[in-house]
């Protein structure tokens, strides 16, 4: 089993970074930068293939399990979440009338259970004069991921016991690309 060095990817943590860039520039209102949305979609596409060697390896080697994907996802991403989370009730308690409050509980639980998008998207679009009070409107992204990484392992599953073969994996998989950029 190859080392977490051995794995690390310079070129991918490169466009890691310039997504985090455009993101930056583009909320601090950086001119030339109007598309920092494409950022997110860099960090999404990147996501994907992480995912996707991530799985498919372990997947032919028939030594992949849906649970292990999972526990280590939520290791990586729930214990800074719900630090933030705790960090922004407290300052909230301090800071916010009791109404503002009750919506700070509101979202501070709808990211910890990734399922912020829907939540946002239900009150207000991200552009709105509104969205710009929301103080882990951010977590919309990392709700979508996480959603994400629910499905994909077990379309993955399913795909390769249909298939078997890589050429059959890889297909599948394309057709599900496809289908997703026509659908958006």
């Amino acid at each position: 089993m190859k080392s977490d060095a051995a794995d690390f990817r310079a070129d991918i943590n490169g466009l890691r970074a310039i997504a985090v860039l455009a993101v930056v520039l583009f909320h601090f209102g950086v001119a030339g930068f109007s598309g920092g949305f494409v950022g997110v979609d860099v960090f999404f596409v990147i996501s994907g293939y992480l995912m996707t060697r991530i799985i498919l390896g372990p997947l032919a080697e028939a030594r992949f399990s849906v649970l292990r994907f999972y526990l280590a996802r939520a290791r990586r991403i729930f214990p800074a979440l719900a630090v933030l989370g705790a960090l922004m009730l407290a300052y909230g308690w301090v800071q916010l009338s009791p109404v503002d409050y009750k919506t700070l509980t509101k979202h501070v639980g709808a990211s910890l259970l990734f399922i912020s998008n829907h939540t946002y998207w239900k009150e207000s679009g991200y552009f709105d004069v509104d969205a710009h009070e929301k103080w882990l409107l951010h977590t919309w992204s990392l709700s979508v991921e996480w959603q994400f990484y629910l499905l994909y392992p077990l379309l993955s599953v399913a795909v390769h016991r249909l298939f078997r073969r890589p050429a059959g994996i890889a297909g599948a998989l394309w057709a599900v690309f496809l289908a997703s950029l026509a659908w958006s």
